[in-house]
């Protein structure tokens, strides 16, 4: 007797949709979103109002660009830029940017920056996946990051998206994705908002810092 073979079943694309709008809609997450890109409106203005302001009447950001530019390597930069952003994400990515605007070819530079702060989360994100296997680390997130854990399990990619794009912490939040199990290949889609982040400031800090 021969086996019948049944071929797998694949969820219709505007069923998922469907779904997903569903779930956002009873979790909250539409509201989470809008809170976010709120925050990422008033951080672009309250940063580049500061950047303006220290440019005018503090010190001459070309001149330190310049500086940092012909004291070190491009490679250099792009390296410590990358290192900064793994885990903790001590300097802003934001500084790097202006930094891109003062070399030969600033929107390639834009776009190695952006591709190291990518690796950087990813890298956070296997951080965090092996790390978690530790009790004491896997209490510590828990105690710590309890919030952002919560809105994880919640939200989900939204989460991430958000910190890719807006104020948010990046590289703990990729740290967390990963402590949490969250799924790997969709981590890596939706870090990919991490370019726009960088093209978004890139376009509003290389028309100031002209």
């Amino acid at each position: 007797m021969k086996t019948q073979f049944h071929p797998p079943k694949f969820r219709p694309f505007w069923k998922s949709i469907e779904l997903t709008h569903r779930f956002y809609q009873i979790t909250g997450g539409y509201q989470f979103l809008l809170e976010g890109l709120k925050k990422l409106g008033i951080g672009i203005a309250v940063f580049i109002a500061v950047f303006i302001a220290l440019q005018t009447w503090v010190f001459d950001f070309r001149a330190l660009t310049e500086s940092v530019t012909e004291q070190f390597s491009w490679g250099v930069v792009i390296v410590f830029q990358f290192l900064s952003e793994v885990i903790t994400g001590v300097i802003s990515p934001e500084l790097f940017i202006i930094w891109a605007k003062s070399t030969p070819y600033p929107w390639l530079t834009l776009f190695s920056l952006a591709t190291a702060s990518y690796l950087g989360g990813v890298v956070s994100y296997l951080i965090g996946y092996h790390l978690h296997r530790f009790p004491r680390i896997h209490r510590w997130i828990d105690h710590r990051m309890a919030k952002q854990k919560d809105q994880l399990r919640r939200f989900g990619g939204l989460l991430i998206f958000l910190a890719a794009l807006t104020p948010l912490p990046f590289p703990p939040v990729c740290t967390l994705a990963g402590a949490v199990g969250f799924k790997w290949r969709w981590f890596l889609k939706v870090a990919l908002v991490r370019y726009l982040r960088f093209a978004i400031y890139a376009a509003l800090l290389f028309g100031v810092y002209a």
